[in-house]
């Protein structure tokens, strides 16, 4: 297990969590979402790919719509 802050949340995950598997655990859609780990945004293409690493930031932003 490894440490992650999201939203400014502590949250305890398994380790070789991938964005995208985290998003699913979360119930967070992966349509209409950007994901900033350590401040930098990470592609939607690297989701299913990159790891969170123990001590991440993970900033989640779910796009809403209004006017």
């Amino acid at each position: 297990m490894i440490t992650i802050h999201m939203n400014q949340k502590r949250l305890e995950v398994n380790s070789n969590t991938t964005i995208y598997q985290f998003l699913k655990q979360i119930d967070s859609s992966v349509n209409g979402v950007a994901v900033a780990i350590n401040e930098q945004v990470v592609s939607k293409h690297n989701w299913q790919t990159q790891e969170l690493k123990d001590q991440d930031q993970v900033l989640v932003i779910q796009a809403a719509q209004g006017g």
